[in-house]
């Protein structure tokens, strides 16, 4: 019984020595984690990653943020084998909707476009949703979904994640 008893006690030590810091350091642990926190992604302007888009592939990225919650993508890949070249390409828009400490909400509209050399996929309009998840102010993964459709009226949904990392 002693041994549980001291235990107990351990446990709870372990777990009441972080606010007994933060108390001692002036923070509050009433106050929420992300006023205590920088807001990683103010200030980012140009970045290149990889994302990975269903149902149209993807590879290498590009995004520029102009503004804090103005930005552009473009989504790039290209295969060439036996002397004929494939690809996509996606061009789109970024509005940053939320802009917390480390998790950020953007809504994306834009249009992809595939080639190759025995023809073309007709043009695919997209708009989605998309949580980026802060790690540093320079990397930050993303998850997006929404719905796509063709000039044809097919209708799909859309889903995609990515890395990028910020200059």
């Amino acid at each position: 019984m002693n041994r549980r008893v001291f235990y107990v006690l351990a446990v709870v030590a372990v777990l009441a020595l972080p606010f007994a810091v933060a108390a001692q350091d002036g923070l509050s642990p009433a106050v929420s984690a992300t006023e205590q926190l920088d807001n990683l992604s103010a200030g980012r302007s140009f970045g290149i990653g990889i994302q990975a888009e269903y149902p149209w592939g993807g590879l290498i990225s590009l995004r520029y943020w102009a503004t804090d919650w103005l930005g552009f993508e473009g989504v790039f890949f290209v295969l060439s084998n036996d002397g004929e070249t494939s690809g996509i390409v996606t061009a789109r828009a970024l509005y940053r909707a939320v802009d917390a400490a480390a998790v950020d909400f953007y809504l994306a509209g834009g249009a992809s476009v595939g080639f190759s050399a025995v023809g073309s996929d007709p043009a695919t309009g997209i708009l989605v949703g998309g949580i980026e998840i802060n790690f540093s102010q320079r990397f930050a993964w993303n998850v997006e979904f929404g719905l796509s459709a063709t000039i044809y009226g097919e209708a799909w949904t859309t889903f995609g994640t990515g890395i990028h990392f910020y200059f």
